[in-house]
Protein backbone atom coordinates (compact mmCIF):
# COMPACT_ATOMS: atom_id res chain seq x y z
CA UNK A 1 0.00 0.00 0.00
CA UNK A 2 2.85 2.42 0.89
CA UNK A 3 4.65 1.60 -2.35
CA UNK A 4 1.49 2.37 -4.38
CA UNK A 5 1.01 5.62 -2.53
CA UNK A 6 4.63 6.57 -3.15
CA UNK A 7 4.32 5.76 -6.85
CA UNK A 8 1.21 7.94 -7.16
CA UNK A 9 2.90 10.74 -5.27
CA UNK A 10 5.97 10.42 -7.49
CA UNK A 11 3.80 10.60 -10.63
CA UNK A 12 2.06 13.74 -9.33
CA UNK A 13 5.41 15.35 -8.60
CA UNK A 14 6.66 14.43 -12.07
CA UNK A 15 3.62 16.09 -13.67
CA UNK A 16 3.97 19.10 -11.37
CA UNK A 17 7.60 19.61 -12.39
CA UNK A 18 6.41 19.80 -16.02
CA UNK A 19 3.34 21.93 -15.29
CA UNK A 20 4.15 24.45 -18.00
CA UNK A 21 3.69 21.73 -20.62
CA UNK A 22 0.27 21.05 -19.13
CA UNK A 23 -0.69 24.73 -19.30
CA UNK A 24 0.61 25.17 -22.84
CA UNK A 25 -1.20 22.10 -24.23
CA UNK A 26 -4.40 22.96 -22.34
CA UNK A 27 -4.41 26.49 -23.77
CA UNK A 28 -3.70 25.18 -27.26
CA UNK A 29 -6.47 22.54 -27.23
CA UNK A 30 -8.99 24.79 -25.46
CA UNK A 31 -8.39 27.64 -27.85
CA UNK A 32 -8.95 25.47 -30.91
CA UNK A 33 -11.86 23.59 -29.37
CA UNK A 34 -13.68 26.66 -28.04
CA UNK A 35 -13.32 28.32 -31.42
CA UNK A 36 -14.88 25.30 -33.07
CA UNK A 37 -17.74 25.20 -30.52
CA UNK A 38 -18.41 28.89 -31.01
CA UNK A 39 -18.62 28.39 -34.78
CA UNK A 40 -21.30 25.68 -34.51
CA UNK A 41 -24.62 26.90 -36.00
CA UNK A 42 -27.72 27.16 -33.83
CA UNK A 43 -30.38 24.47 -34.03
CA UNK A 44 -34.09 25.09 -33.57
CA UNK A 45 -36.72 22.63 -32.46
CA UNK A 46 -40.46 22.77 -33.10
CA UNK A 47 -42.92 20.57 -31.25
CA UNK A 48 -46.57 19.61 -31.44
CA UNK A 49 -48.70 17.39 -29.25
CA UNK A 50 -51.66 15.33 -30.39
CA UNK A 51 -54.22 13.47 -28.31
CA UNK A 52 -55.81 10.24 -29.60
CA UNK A 53 -59.21 9.63 -28.03
CA UNK A 54 -59.94 5.91 -28.17
CA UNK A 55 -62.29 5.75 -25.17
CA UNK A 56 -65.54 6.08 -27.11
CA UNK A 57 -68.76 4.26 -26.30
CA UNK A 58 -68.25 1.89 -29.22
CA UNK A 59 -65.16 0.40 -27.61
CA UNK A 60 -66.91 -1.43 -24.73
CA UNK A 61 -69.86 -2.35 -26.95
CA UNK A 62 -67.73 -3.99 -29.64
CA UNK A 63 -65.15 -5.54 -27.32
CA UNK A 64 -64.76 -9.22 -28.16
CA UNK A 65 -66.73 -8.93 -31.39
CA UNK A 66 -64.31 -7.02 -33.63
CA UNK A 67 -60.56 -6.74 -33.88
CA UNK A 68 -59.26 -4.11 -31.48
CA UNK A 69 -56.14 -1.98 -31.95
CA UNK A 70 -54.57 -1.05 -28.63
CA UNK A 71 -52.45 1.99 -27.89
CA UNK A 72 -49.19 0.20 -28.60
CA UNK A 73 -50.41 -0.91 -32.00
CA UNK A 74 -51.45 2.68 -32.67
CA UNK A 75 -47.94 3.90 -31.72
CA UNK A 76 -46.41 1.38 -34.09
CA UNK A 77 -48.80 2.50 -36.83
CA UNK A 78 -47.88 6.15 -36.20
CA UNK A 79 -44.18 5.40 -36.46
CA UNK A 80 -44.66 3.48 -39.71
CA UNK A 81 -46.76 6.35 -41.02
CA UNK A 82 -44.21 8.99 -40.11
CA UNK A 83 -41.05 7.22 -41.20
CA UNK A 84 -42.19 5.55 -44.40
CA UNK A 85 -40.60 6.81 -47.60
CA UNK A 86 -43.87 7.88 -49.30
CA UNK A 87 -44.79 10.05 -46.32
CA UNK A 88 -41.30 11.51 -46.12
CA UNK A 89 -41.63 12.45 -49.78
CA UNK A 90 -44.99 14.08 -49.01
CA UNK A 91 -43.36 16.07 -46.18
CA UNK A 92 -40.59 17.24 -48.51
CA UNK A 93 -43.21 18.23 -51.08
CA UNK A 94 -45.36 20.15 -48.58
CA UNK A 95 -42.35 22.05 -47.16
CA UNK A 96 -40.69 22.75 -50.55
CA UNK A 97 -37.60 20.80 -49.52
CA UNK A 98 -37.78 18.87 -52.75
CA UNK A 99 -36.78 22.06 -54.60
CA UNK A 100 -33.33 21.88 -53.00
CA UNK A 101 -32.38 18.55 -54.59
CA UNK A 102 -31.79 17.65 -58.21
CA UNK A 103 -30.38 14.11 -58.16
CA UNK A 104 -31.67 10.83 -56.69
CA UNK A 105 -28.68 10.69 -54.36
CA UNK A 106 -29.46 14.12 -52.95
CA UNK A 107 -33.11 13.13 -52.54
CA UNK A 108 -32.14 10.00 -50.62
CA UNK A 109 -29.88 12.06 -48.35
CA UNK A 110 -32.67 14.59 -47.77
CA UNK A 111 -35.21 11.89 -46.85
CA UNK A 112 -32.70 10.15 -44.58
CA UNK A 113 -32.01 13.47 -42.81
CA UNK A 114 -35.74 14.03 -42.31
CA UNK A 115 -36.13 10.55 -40.87
CA UNK A 116 -33.28 11.12 -38.38
CA UNK A 117 -34.52 14.55 -37.27
CA UNK A 118 -38.16 13.52 -36.82
CA UNK A 119 -39.14 11.93 -33.51
CA UNK A 120 -42.32 10.84 -31.78
CA UNK A 121 -42.61 10.25 -28.05
CA UNK A 122 -45.42 9.05 -25.83
CA UNK A 123 -46.15 11.42 -22.93
CA UNK A 124 -49.21 9.70 -21.59
CA UNK A 125 -51.68 6.98 -22.31
CA UNK A 126 -53.00 8.63 -25.47
CA UNK A 127 -50.84 11.77 -25.68
CA UNK A 128 -47.98 11.93 -28.17
CA UNK A 129 -45.38 14.56 -29.04
CA UNK A 130 -43.93 15.12 -32.51
CA UNK A 131 -40.55 16.90 -32.67
CA UNK A 132 -38.36 18.15 -35.51
CA UNK A 133 -34.97 19.90 -35.19
CA UNK A 134 -33.17 21.89 -37.89
CA UNK A 135 -31.01 24.96 -38.42
CA UNK A 136 -33.90 26.86 -40.06
CA UNK A 137 -36.49 27.92 -37.47
CA UNK A 138 -39.21 28.50 -40.07
CA UNK A 139 -38.60 25.09 -41.61
CA UNK A 140 -39.09 23.30 -38.29
CA UNK A 141 -42.65 24.60 -37.98
CA UNK A 142 -43.53 23.71 -41.55
CA UNK A 143 -42.20 20.18 -41.19
CA UNK A 144 -44.11 19.50 -37.96
CA UNK A 145 -47.25 20.98 -39.48
CA UNK A 146 -46.86 18.72 -42.51
CA UNK A 147 -46.35 15.69 -40.29
CA UNK A 148 -49.53 16.47 -38.35
CA UNK A 149 -51.48 16.94 -41.55
CA UNK A 150 -50.29 13.66 -43.02
CA UNK A 151 -50.85 11.83 -39.74
CA UNK A 152 -54.38 13.07 -39.08
CA UNK A 153 -55.54 12.77 -42.68
CA UNK A 154 -53.71 9.61 -43.62
CA UNK A 155 -53.77 7.58 -40.44
CA UNK A 156 -57.33 6.42 -40.88
CA UNK A 157 -56.66 5.72 -44.53
CA UNK A 158 -53.58 3.69 -43.62
CA UNK A 159 -55.59 1.83 -41.01
CA UNK A 160 -58.27 1.00 -43.57
CA UNK A 161 -55.62 0.02 -46.08
CA UNK A 162 -54.08 -2.25 -43.47
CA UNK A 163 -57.52 -3.76 -42.88
CA UNK A 164 -58.02 -4.28 -46.60
CA UNK A 165 -54.64 -5.93 -46.83
CA UNK A 166 -55.56 -8.13 -43.87
CA UNK A 167 -58.89 -8.98 -45.47
CA UNK A 168 -57.24 -9.96 -48.75
CA UNK A 169 -54.66 -11.98 -46.88
CA UNK A 170 -57.41 -13.80 -44.96
CA UNK A 171 -59.29 -14.48 -48.19
CA UNK A 172 -56.18 -15.93 -49.81
CA UNK A 173 -55.45 -18.04 -46.77
CA UNK A 174 -59.05 -19.26 -46.57
CA UNK A 175 -58.99 -20.21 -50.26
CA UNK A 176 -55.72 -22.06 -49.71
CA UNK A 177 -57.13 -23.82 -46.65
CA UNK A 178 -60.26 -24.76 -48.62
CA UNK A 179 -58.07 -26.45 -51.23
CA UNK A 180 -56.12 -28.23 -48.51
CA UNK A 181 -59.37 -29.27 -46.80
CA UNK A 182 -60.82 -30.68 -50.04
CA UNK A 183 -57.56 -32.51 -50.76
CA UNK A 184 -57.50 -33.93 -47.21
CA UNK A 185 -61.12 -35.08 -47.53
CA UNK A 186 -60.36 -36.76 -50.86
CA UNK A 187 -57.27 -38.48 -49.42
CA UNK A 188 -59.28 -39.70 -46.44
CA UNK A 189 -62.16 -40.95 -48.61
CA UNK A 190 -59.80 -42.68 -51.05
CA UNK A 191 -57.94 -44.32 -48.18
CA UNK A 192 -61.22 -45.59 -46.72
CA UNK A 193 -62.29 -46.95 -50.11
CA UNK A 194 -58.99 -48.76 -50.60
CA UNK A 195 -59.05 -50.25 -47.10
CA UNK A 196 -62.74 -50.93 -46.72
CA UNK A 197 -63.29 -53.53 -44.04
CA UNK A 198 -59.97 -52.69 -42.37
CA UNK A 199 -61.10 -49.46 -40.76
CA UNK A 200 -61.34 -49.25 -36.97
CA UNK A 201 -64.79 -48.66 -35.55
CA UNK A 202 -68.06 -50.38 -36.41
CA UNK A 203 -66.57 -52.45 -39.26
CA UNK A 204 -63.02 -52.87 -38.08
CA UNK A 205 -60.43 -55.35 -39.27
CA UNK A 206 -61.08 -57.69 -36.36
CA UNK A 207 -64.83 -57.64 -37.03
CA UNK A 208 -64.22 -58.40 -40.70
CA UNK A 209 -61.87 -61.27 -39.81
CA UNK A 210 -64.40 -62.64 -37.32
CA UNK A 211 -67.21 -62.49 -39.89
CA UNK A 212 -65.05 -64.19 -42.52
CA UNK A 213 -64.09 -66.92 -40.04
CA UNK A 214 -67.73 -67.43 -39.09
CA UNK A 215 -68.73 -67.67 -42.78
CA UNK A 216 -66.00 -70.21 -43.39
CA UNK A 217 -67.03 -72.29 -40.40
CA UNK A 218 -70.68 -72.08 -41.38
CA UNK A 219 -69.93 -73.15 -44.95
CA UNK A 220 -67.76 -75.99 -43.65
CA UNK A 221 -70.65 -77.07 -41.45
CA UNK A 222 -72.87 -77.12 -44.54
CA UNK A 223 -70.28 -79.29 -46.31
CA UNK A 224 -70.15 -81.70 -43.40
CA UNK A 225 -73.94 -81.89 -43.30
CA UNK A 226 -74.14 -82.44 -47.07
CA UNK A 227 -71.55 -85.19 -46.83
CA UNK A 228 -73.57 -86.90 -44.13
CA UNK A 229 -76.62 -86.74 -46.40
CA UNK A 230 -74.52 -88.18 -49.25
CA UNK A 231 -73.30 -91.02 -47.05
CA UNK A 232 -76.88 -91.73 -46.04
CA UNK A 233 -77.97 -91.83 -49.69
CA UNK A 234 -75.12 -94.20 -50.52
CA UNK A 235 -76.19 -96.47 -47.69
CA UNK A 236 -79.81 -96.43 -48.91
CA UNK A 237 -78.67 -97.03 -52.48
CA UNK A 238 -76.73 -100.11 -51.36
CA UNK A 239 -79.78 -101.54 -49.56
CA UNK A 240 -82.30 -101.05 -52.45
CA UNK A 241 -82.24 -103.49 -55.47
CA UNK A 242 -81.58 -101.97 -58.85
CA UNK A 243 -84.15 -104.20 -60.72
CA UNK A 244 -87.33 -106.07 -59.82
CA UNK A 245 -89.45 -108.65 -61.75
CA UNK A 246 -93.12 -108.51 -62.62
CA UNK A 247 -95.55 -110.58 -64.69
CA UNK A 248 -95.57 -109.88 -68.40
CA UNK A 249 -99.13 -108.56 -68.39
CA UNK A 250 -98.07 -105.79 -65.96
CA UNK A 251 -95.24 -104.53 -68.20
CA UNK A 252 -97.31 -101.81 -69.85
CA UNK A 253 -98.53 -100.52 -66.49
CA UNK A 254 -94.98 -100.44 -65.12
CA UNK A 255 -93.77 -98.53 -68.16
CA UNK A 256 -96.53 -95.93 -67.71
CA UNK A 257 -95.68 -95.30 -64.05
CA UNK A 258 -91.95 -94.93 -64.69
CA UNK A 259 -90.46 -98.32 -65.30
CA UNK A 260 -88.15 -99.27 -68.04
CA UNK A 261 -86.26 -96.19 -69.09
CA UNK A 262 -87.97 -93.94 -66.67
CA UNK A 263 -84.76 -92.44 -65.25
CA UNK A 264 -84.37 -89.41 -67.58
CA UNK A 265 -88.04 -88.61 -67.43
CA UNK A 266 -88.03 -88.65 -63.64
CA UNK A 267 -85.11 -86.19 -63.70
CA UNK A 268 -86.98 -84.01 -66.16
CA UNK A 269 -90.02 -83.99 -63.87
CA UNK A 270 -87.88 -82.88 -60.93
CA UNK A 271 -86.40 -80.06 -62.99
CA UNK A 272 -89.92 -78.96 -63.98
CA UNK A 273 -90.90 -78.91 -60.29
CA UNK A 274 -87.78 -76.87 -59.41
CA UNK A 275 -88.53 -74.31 -62.11
CA UNK A 276 -92.15 -74.01 -60.97
CA UNK A 277 -90.96 -73.34 -57.44
CA UNK A 278 -88.55 -70.70 -58.79
CA UNK A 279 -91.44 -69.07 -60.70
CA UNK A 280 -93.53 -69.00 -57.50
CA UNK A 281 -90.64 -67.24 -55.71
CA UNK A 282 -90.31 -64.63 -58.47
CA UNK A 283 -94.05 -63.95 -58.45
CA UNK A 284 -93.75 -62.91 -54.81
CA UNK A 285 -91.62 -59.95 -55.96
CA UNK A 286 -92.59 -59.40 -59.61
CA UNK A 287 -95.59 -59.73 -61.91
CA UNK A 288 -96.35 -62.25 -64.69
CA UNK A 289 -94.91 -59.80 -67.24
CA UNK A 290 -91.46 -59.78 -65.71
CA UNK A 291 -88.82 -60.99 -68.23
CA UNK A 292 -87.50 -63.71 -65.92
CA UNK A 293 -91.00 -65.07 -65.24
CA UNK A 294 -91.84 -65.08 -68.96
CA UNK A 295 -88.60 -66.93 -69.86
CA UNK A 296 -89.11 -69.55 -67.11
CA UNK A 297 -92.76 -70.09 -68.15
CA UNK A 298 -91.64 -70.70 -71.71
CA UNK A 299 -88.92 -73.07 -70.57
CA UNK A 300 -91.36 -75.07 -68.40
CA UNK A 301 -93.75 -75.42 -71.32
CA UNK A 302 -90.94 -76.76 -73.52
CA UNK A 303 -89.82 -79.23 -70.84
CA UNK A 304 -93.42 -80.48 -70.32
CA UNK A 305 -93.76 -81.06 -74.06
CA UNK A 306 -90.46 -82.94 -74.07
CA UNK A 307 -91.64 -85.05 -71.09
CA UNK A 308 -94.88 -85.96 -72.85
CA UNK A 309 -92.99 -86.96 -75.98
CA UNK A 310 -90.53 -89.17 -74.11
CA UNK A 311 -93.38 -90.82 -72.17
CA UNK A 312 -95.08 -91.81 -75.42
CA UNK A 313 -91.82 -93.23 -76.78
CA UNK A 314 -91.26 -95.17 -73.57
CA UNK A 315 -94.73 -96.71 -73.74
CA UNK A 316 -94.15 -97.74 -77.32
CA UNK A 317 -90.80 -99.27 -76.44
CA UNK A 318 -92.22 -101.26 -73.53
CA UNK A 319 -95.09 -102.57 -75.68
CA UNK A 320 -92.86 -103.73 -78.51
CA UNK A 321 -89.81 -104.97 -76.56
CA UNK A 322 -90.67 -106.31 -73.10
CA UNK A 323 -87.78 -107.79 -71.24
CA UNK A 324 -88.33 -111.54 -70.67
CA UNK A 325 -87.38 -113.09 -67.41
CA UNK A 326 -87.98 -116.80 -67.02
CA UNK A 327 -91.39 -118.15 -67.77
CA UNK A 328 -93.40 -115.16 -68.74
CA UNK A 329 -91.91 -112.62 -66.25
CA UNK A 330 -90.37 -109.24 -67.16
CA UNK A 331 -87.42 -107.45 -65.46
CA UNK A 332 -87.78 -103.70 -64.84
CA UNK A 333 -85.46 -101.04 -63.27
CA UNK A 334 -86.38 -100.04 -59.75
CA UNK A 335 -87.71 -96.39 -59.82
CA UNK A 336 -86.80 -95.82 -56.17
CA UNK A 337 -83.23 -96.87 -56.90
CA UNK A 338 -83.10 -94.43 -59.81
CA UNK A 339 -84.49 -91.59 -57.66
CA UNK A 340 -82.00 -92.19 -54.85
CA UNK A 341 -79.19 -92.36 -57.39
CA UNK A 342 -80.38 -89.09 -58.90
CA UNK A 343 -80.48 -87.50 -55.45
CA UNK A 344 -76.98 -88.83 -54.79
CA UNK A 345 -75.70 -87.21 -57.99
CA UNK A 346 -77.34 -83.92 -56.99
CA UNK A 347 -75.88 -84.18 -53.51
CA UNK A 348 -72.42 -84.71 -54.97
CA UNK A 349 -72.91 -81.55 -57.03
CA UNK A 350 -74.06 -79.68 -53.92
CA UNK A 351 -71.03 -80.91 -52.00
CA UNK A 352 -68.69 -79.82 -54.80
CA UNK A 353 -70.28 -76.37 -54.86
CA UNK A 354 -70.07 -76.07 -51.09
CA UNK A 355 -66.44 -77.18 -51.14
CA UNK A 356 -65.64 -74.53 -53.72
CA UNK A 357 -67.39 -71.96 -51.57
CA UNK A 358 -65.50 -73.24 -48.51
CA UNK A 359 -62.20 -72.89 -50.37
CA UNK A 360 -63.06 -69.32 -51.31
CA UNK A 361 -64.01 -68.51 -47.72
CA UNK A 362 -60.75 -70.08 -46.55
CA UNK A 363 -58.81 -67.89 -48.97
CA UNK A 364 -60.59 -64.82 -47.59
CA UNK A 365 -59.72 -65.84 -44.03
CA UNK A 366 -56.09 -66.51 -44.97
CA UNK A 367 -55.91 -63.18 -46.79
CA UNK A 368 -57.30 -61.30 -43.77
CA UNK A 369 -55.01 -63.22 -41.43
CA UNK A 370 -52.08 -62.23 -43.63
CA UNK A 371 -53.06 -58.59 -43.14
CA UNK A 372 -52.66 -58.84 -39.36
CA UNK A 373 -49.36 -56.93 -39.56
CA UNK A 374 -50.79 -54.42 -42.03
CA UNK A 375 -53.88 -53.57 -39.96
CA UNK A 376 -51.98 -51.51 -37.31
CA UNK A 377 -50.22 -49.60 -40.10
CA UNK A 378 -53.58 -48.88 -41.75
CA UNK A 379 -54.99 -47.73 -38.42
CA UNK A 380 -51.95 -45.49 -37.81
CA UNK A 381 -52.22 -44.05 -41.33
CA UNK A 382 -55.93 -43.39 -40.76
CA UNK A 383 -55.14 -41.58 -37.51
CA UNK A 384 -52.54 -39.48 -39.31
CA UNK A 385 -54.99 -38.58 -42.07
CA UNK A 386 -57.67 -37.74 -39.51
CA UNK A 387 -55.19 -35.64 -37.54
CA UNK A 388 -54.13 -33.71 -40.64
CA UNK A 389 -57.76 -33.23 -41.61
CA UNK A 390 -58.69 -31.99 -38.11
CA UNK A 391 -55.75 -29.55 -38.07
CA UNK A 392 -56.64 -28.14 -41.48
CA UNK A 393 -60.32 -27.93 -40.57
CA UNK A 394 -59.56 -26.20 -37.27
CA UNK A 395 -57.32 -23.69 -39.05
CA UNK A 396 -59.98 -23.12 -41.70
CA UNK A 397 -62.71 -22.48 -39.12
CA UNK A 398 -60.44 -20.16 -37.14
CA UNK A 399 -59.61 -18.16 -40.27
CA UNK A 400 -63.30 -17.88 -41.12
CA UNK A 401 -63.98 -16.57 -37.63
CA UNK A 402 -61.15 -14.06 -37.93
CA UNK A 403 -62.46 -13.01 -41.33
CA UNK A 404 -65.85 -12.17 -39.82
CA UNK A 405 -64.15 -10.29 -36.99
CA UNK A 406 -62.03 -8.32 -39.50
CA UNK A 407 -65.14 -7.51 -41.55
CA UNK A 408 -66.90 -6.19 -38.46
CA UNK A 409 -63.83 -4.14 -37.52
CA UNK A 410 -63.69 -2.65 -41.03
CA UNK A 411 -67.35 -1.67 -40.85
CA UNK A 412 -66.70 -0.15 -37.45
CA UNK A 413 -63.73 1.80 -38.82
CA UNK A 414 -65.51 3.09 -41.93
CA UNK A 415 -69.02 3.69 -40.63
CA UNK A 416 -68.31 4.90 -37.09
CA UNK A 417 -65.86 7.43 -35.66
CA UNK A 418 -64.10 5.11 -33.27
CA UNK A 419 -60.84 7.13 -32.94
CA UNK A 420 -60.70 10.92 -32.62
CA UNK A 421 -57.57 13.05 -33.09
CA UNK A 422 -57.13 16.31 -31.19
CA UNK A 423 -54.16 18.66 -31.62
CA UNK A 424 -53.36 19.84 -28.09
CA UNK A 425 -50.34 22.06 -28.92
CA UNK A 426 -49.95 23.22 -32.52
CA UNK A 427 -46.42 23.73 -33.88
CA UNK A 428 -44.85 27.21 -33.44
CA UNK A 429 -41.80 28.98 -34.81
CA UNK A 430 -39.12 28.51 -32.11
CA UNK A 431 -37.89 31.83 -30.68
CA UNK A 432 -34.71 30.45 -29.09
CA UNK A 433 -32.27 27.86 -30.31
CA UNK A 434 -32.44 24.41 -28.75
CA UNK A 435 -28.88 23.50 -29.50
CA UNK A 436 -26.09 22.80 -29.66
CA UNK A 437 -25.35 22.50 -25.93
CA UNK A 438 -22.32 24.79 -25.99
CA UNK A 439 -21.73 24.92 -22.19
CA UNK A 440 -21.40 21.15 -22.21
CA UNK A 441 -19.12 21.21 -25.22
CA UNK A 442 -16.98 23.95 -23.64
CA UNK A 443 -16.64 21.88 -20.48
CA UNK A 444 -15.67 18.81 -22.49
CA UNK A 445 -13.04 20.81 -24.39
CA UNK A 446 -11.60 22.19 -21.10
CA UNK A 447 -11.44 18.71 -19.56
CA UNK A 448 -9.85 17.32 -22.72
CA UNK A 449 -7.21 20.06 -22.77
CA UNK A 450 -6.21 19.64 -19.12
CA UNK A 451 -6.22 15.85 -19.42
CA UNK A 452 -4.11 15.94 -22.59
CA UNK A 453 -1.51 18.21 -20.99
CA UNK A 454 -1.35 16.04 -17.87
CA UNK A 455 -0.90 12.88 -19.90
CA UNK A 456 1.84 14.52 -21.95
CA UNK A 457 3.67 15.62 -18.80
CA UNK A 458 3.30 12.16 -17.26
CA UNK A 459 4.75 10.50 -20.36
CA UNK A 460 7.74 12.89 -20.30
CA UNK A 461 8.29 11.94 -16.68
CA UNK A 462 8.32 8.26 -17.59
CA UNK A 463 11.01 8.90 -20.19
CA UNK A 464 13.23 10.61 -17.58
CA UNK A 465 15.81 8.22 -16.07
CA UNK A 466 16.45 10.18 -12.84
CA UNK A 467 15.37 8.98 -9.41
CA UNK A 468 12.84 11.27 -7.74
CA UNK A 469 13.39 9.84 -4.22
CA UNK A 470 15.75 7.75 -2.11
CA UNK A 471 13.17 4.97 -1.98
CA UNK A 472 13.18 4.61 -5.79
CA UNK A 473 16.96 4.49 -5.64
CA UNK A 474 16.86 1.67 -3.08
CA UNK A 475 14.41 -0.26 -5.27
CA UNK A 476 16.60 0.13 -8.36
CA UNK A 477 19.89 -1.07 -6.81
CA UNK A 478 20.97 -3.68 -4.29
CA UNK A 479 23.51 -1.36 -2.71
CA UNK A 480 22.53 0.31 0.56
CA UNK A 481 21.68 4.01 0.49
CA UNK A 482 23.78 5.66 3.22
CA UNK A 483 21.97 8.97 3.31
CA UNK A 484 20.66 11.95 1.34
CA UNK A 485 21.67 15.58 0.74
CA UNK A 486 19.05 18.27 1.23
CA UNK A 487 19.06 21.23 -1.17
CA UNK A 488 19.18 24.64 0.58
CA UNK A 489 17.46 27.40 -1.41
CA UNK A 490 18.75 30.95 -1.32
CA UNK A 491 16.37 33.96 -0.99
CA UNK A 492 16.83 34.64 -4.72
CA UNK A 493 15.83 31.06 -5.58
CA UNK A 494 12.81 31.25 -3.33
CA UNK A 495 11.76 34.61 -4.92
CA UNK A 496 12.20 33.19 -8.39
CA UNK A 497 10.16 30.10 -7.45
CA UNK A 498 7.43 32.32 -6.04
CA UNK A 499 7.23 34.35 -9.25
CA UNK A 500 7.03 31.14 -11.29
CA UNK A 501 4.14 29.83 -9.19
CA UNK A 502 2.30 33.12 -9.46
CA UNK A 503 2.80 33.14 -13.22
CA UNK A 504 1.52 29.56 -13.49
CA UNK A 505 -1.48 30.41 -11.33
CA UNK A 506 -2.30 33.42 -13.49
CA UNK A 507 -2.09 31.29 -16.62
CA UNK A 508 -4.44 28.67 -15.11
CA UNK A 509 -6.74 31.39 -13.79
CA UNK A 510 -6.86 32.94 -17.24
CA UNK A 511 -7.80 29.57 -18.73
CA UNK A 512 -10.68 29.03 -16.29
CA UNK A 513 -11.73 32.64 -16.55
CA UNK A 514 -11.98 32.32 -20.31
CA UNK A 515 -14.05 29.15 -19.83
CA UNK A 516 -16.34 30.86 -17.33
CA UNK A 517 -16.80 33.84 -19.59
CA UNK A 518 -17.74 31.73 -22.57
CA UNK A 519 -20.24 29.70 -20.51
CA UNK A 520 -21.76 32.88 -19.09
CA UNK A 521 -22.18 34.34 -22.58
CA UNK A 522 -23.96 31.17 -23.76
CA UNK A 523 -26.27 31.12 -20.75
CA UNK A 524 -27.12 34.81 -21.15
CA UNK A 525 -27.84 34.28 -24.83
CA UNK A 526 -30.46 31.63 -24.05
CA UNK A 527 -32.26 33.84 -21.53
Amino acid sequence: MNETYEQILASIKSVWHRRWYVAAIAWLICGAGWTLVASLPDKYESQARIYIDMDTMLGPLMRGLAVEMNVFQQIDLMQRTLFSRPNLEKIALLTDLDLQVSTPEQKDALLEGLKKKLAIAQQGRNLFQITYEDFDRQLTKRVVQAVLQIFVEGNLGASRKDMDTTRRFLQDQIADYEKQLVAAEERLAEFKRQNMGMMPGEHSYHDTLARATDDHQRTQAFVDEAMKVRDSLKQQLAEIPQFFTAPKEDARTMAMVGGGVAGPESDLSLRILDMERTIDGLLLRYTENHPDVVVLRKRVAEMKAQLEKETQERLAHVSENPTPNGAGDAKFPNPLYEQIKLQLVKQEAVIAALQRRTAAKKQDVDKLAGLAMTAPQIEAELQRLNRDYDIIKRGYLELRQRQESAKLARDLETKAQKIQFRIVDPPLVPAKPSGPNRPLFLSVVLAAGVASGSVFAFLLGQLNKTFPSAQSLRQAFTYPVIGGVTAISSPADRWRRMRELVSFGLVCLGLFAAYGGLVAVELLTKL
